[in-house]
């Protein structure tokens, strides 16, 4: 108490009986109904660390009760750690009963308590053991950490993983919720301790939906019970399709069980905030949402701190006025922030594991996605669809990316796939199929349902690449109908992909399945009708079917021709094709005729376009650029082959010497494609010779 006058104040400690032994100071928190011990953390000392709900004060209260019982304690000091006050009141507490007298300011009764428990020579050894549960920020322990002595034990629960005692001690045990074999045995003992019984199918289920966490499936078999549901129905309503909150599927205030006091909905709201004042500030929420819509058992960091996913965080924290602004995000803000969620407890961040370097308890993903208005979430699914296209690009030369390219979107599509498939905002059926890859498609779906199966089939997947495009395929035909653009591109891609994994006839069968749905959807002259039927050409070749080829070239080049000009390389390229298969069906007349149409019309048109910007020179007489002498030698090459092989083995060596003598001049003596001429001229000189 104090006394004197008002200038001058004198402090007096008021007496109390001085502690019996054992002594315990505070109030360790009551037994969870169906504890489950769990054998793992029965150590007696250290850190117990782990994100919200996963039992870590439970835990800390069995090892504190057991030790106490067993008469292994003389003095037993609990703290609920709710800040730096909580704390020095409990210490000064303990001092107080200890000694019988208070009256010190908190400070000084919390060191001089600190320096109880380091019992001088002489002075009576206790044992003890303080416990601070939910040490919230490690500022509320710095100087107040009880010292090591071989007499005493110290137990901290906390969500954050960056507290650490300073010294030597017992190390971290994380806490990471349940096994699924403790989650079912649990929930069976609690439904018998009401009378009830689930089948254990049914329990795994329920355990495994709400991620085996201690908290979330303590409120939800009291729900269960209260509402008189069984585990069948608990779990329709928990499931996608059910349509209720987490919120709803547990009990209210006043209602929870084991005295616990918030909902698991609520559960990681404080941590939250403070990794949201933590700088880079605002950053928090944002990242949380984005990365709720992800595996929680990992996610690419490459998709956090790329250009779609650091734009819509900026956008975020400019609209909620949160943080600096000015300059968009760099990558390092969004790795500080991803720490900082990784020091509160929010999530787990593993750099050295970049493709799965972000986890996040499912849990805590969907009462995260629960919070996100209704009017946000179709444009928080389409950009983290662009995450994934960010991080697909970083690592398009990674094979080991793709499968957790495919989790990564396949997780996306379970959340929110309806987002991926938004109203089209022109003719879908008309467009191109490049725009299909494009960052910012304008038919309605999203460029990452492409890009996934281009990344399977290019990183050695093509299998796997043709069944995505299939599902892909049927998608879009329920989405957007037989006309659409989607589901012509997909089973184009996954024609391709069949070809590309060892199937060329079975992709010629299926693009000419395309082709005829887009002639009648699209007709025979649209763009994308004219690239479908030379790829038709293009696997029936591949296929050894050389009379289909050069019959879908036939088809094909009056379509190119009148569509883009007889001039249009394609044109030229795809006359050559027509020869060669002419050639390789039998007809090798005809192909020498088509060759020799086809250099001539080479000359004529590529004389005329020689630019004066391009290394030129004369053929026959003509301008030519450099850049089209493989085509016209191609030409003249195909010419004489096909001259030789229709029996003019004599024509055939005049026109491959007047060739060679062209190659030589422009390529060199010692160009590969000069050589080959130079093996074809000897083969057919000698069979001239031979006649």
């Amino acid at each position: 108490m104090a006394v004197g006058r008002a200038d001058h104040v004198s402090y007096h400690a008021a007496s109390r009986t001085p502690a019996s032994w054992p002594l315990l100071v505070g109030t360790i928190p009551g037994a969870a109904r169906c504890f489950q011990r769990r054998t793992s953390l029965d150590g007696g000392s250290g850190l117990l660390v782990g994100t919200a709900g996963t039992g870590k004060t439970q835990q800390a209260a069995h090892l504190a009760r057991t030790a106490w019982a067993e008469g292994r304690l003389d003095l037993l000091v609990w703290v609920t750690a709710t800040g730096r006050e909580a704390v020095l009141a409990g210490y000064a507490q303990a001092i107080a009963e200890i000694t019988g007298s208070d009256g010190a300011s908190p400070e000084q009764a919390a060191q001089a308590f600190l320096a109880w428990l380091r019992p001088g020579a002489g002075s009576p050894r206790r044992r003890w053991l303080v416990v601070l549960d939910g040490v919230s920020d490690p500022d509320d322990v710095r100087g107040l950490w009880p010292p090591e002595h071989p007499d005493g034990q110290t137990l901290v629960t906390t969500r954050r993983r960056d507290i650490a005692r300073p010294g030597p001690g017992p190390g971290v045990v994380h806490v990471d919720g349940f096994t699924a074999d403790e989650a079912t045995a649990y929930l069976a003992e609690v439904l018998a301790a009401s009378g009830r019984s689930g089948r254990p199918a049914e329990l795994e289920a329920l355990a495994r939906a709400l991620g085996l966490l201690p908290l979330a499936l303590s409120q939800a078999v009291s729900h269960l019970v209260r509402e008189d549901l069984d585990c069948a129905t608990y779990n329709r309503l928990l499931g996608r399709d059910g349509g209720r909150p987490l919120a709803e599927l547990v009990p209210g205030p006043g209602a929870l069980p084991d005295g616990q006091p918030f909902g698991v909905h609520e559960a990681w709201l404080p941590s939250l905030e403070r990794a949201d004042r933590t700088p880079p500030a605002g950053l928090a929420l944002p990242l949380m949402e984005l990365a709720a819509l992800l595996p929680s058992e990992g996610a690419p960091e490459a998709a956090f701190t790329g250009t779609a996913a650091r734009r819509h965080m900026q956008q975020y924290r400019t609209a909620s006025s949160t943080g600096t602004h000015g300059n968009g995000l760099r990558p390092e803000d969004v790795t500080a922030a991803l720490r900082a969620l990784d020091r509160h407890g929010l999530i787990g961040y593993t750099p050295q594991d970049p493709h799965r370097s972000v986890r996040v308890h499912p849990v805590l993903q969907r009462v995260t996605l629960e919070a996100v208005p209704a009017h946000r979430s179709a444009t928080l699914a389409w950009t983290v669809g662009s995450m994934l296209v960010d991080a697909a690009d970083g690592n398009r030369d990674d094979p080991s990316f793709a499968p957790v390219l495919v989790a990564c979107a396949d997780g996306l599509r379970r959340h929110a796939e309806s987002a991926l498939w938004t109203a089209s905002r022109r003719n879908a059926s008309s467009a191109s199929l490049e725009s299909l890859f494009a960052d910012e498609s304008p038919l309605g779906v999203h460029p990452l349902l492409f890009r996934v199966g281009e990344f399977l089939g290019t990183t050695g997947r093509g299998e796997a690449a043709r069944r995505h495009f299939e599902r892909l395929a049927d998608e879009a035909l329920r989405h957007q109908g037989a006309e659409s653009s989607v589901l012509h591109g997909a089973r184009e891609r996954a024609a391709h992909w069949r070809g590309e994994s060892g199937d060329p006839a079975g992709a010629a069968v299926a693009y000419a399945a395309v082709l005829a749905d887009q002639i009648r959807v699209l007709g025979p002259g649209h763009e994308r009708t004219i690239t479908t039927r030379a790829e038709l050409g293009y696997w029936r070749g591949r296929a050894g079917d050389a009379a289909g080829a050069a019959a879908a070239y036939a088809e094909l080049i009056p379509l190119q021709q009148h569509r883009y000009g007889p001039a249009y390389p394609g044109v030229f390229e795809n006359r050559a094709l027509l020869a060669r298969h002419q050639g390789e069906s039998g007809d090798a007349y005809g192909a020498a005729i088509a060759y020799e149409v086809l250099l001539n019309d080479l000359l004529r048109h590529l004389g005329a376009r020689g630019g004066p910007t391009l290394p030129r020179e004369t053929f026959l007489g003509l301008v030519v650029t450099r850049p089209n002498w493989s085509d016209v030698f191609g030409a003249h090459y195909g010419h004489a082959h096909w001259r030789g092989r229709a029996g003019d083995a004599a024509g055939a060596a005049t026109s491959l010497t007047h060739l060679l003598n062209e190659q030589v001049r422009v390529l060199g003596p010692d160009h590969p494609d000069t050589a080959a001429t130079r093996r074809e001229l000897a083969r057919w000189a000698q069979y001239a010779r031979d006649r």
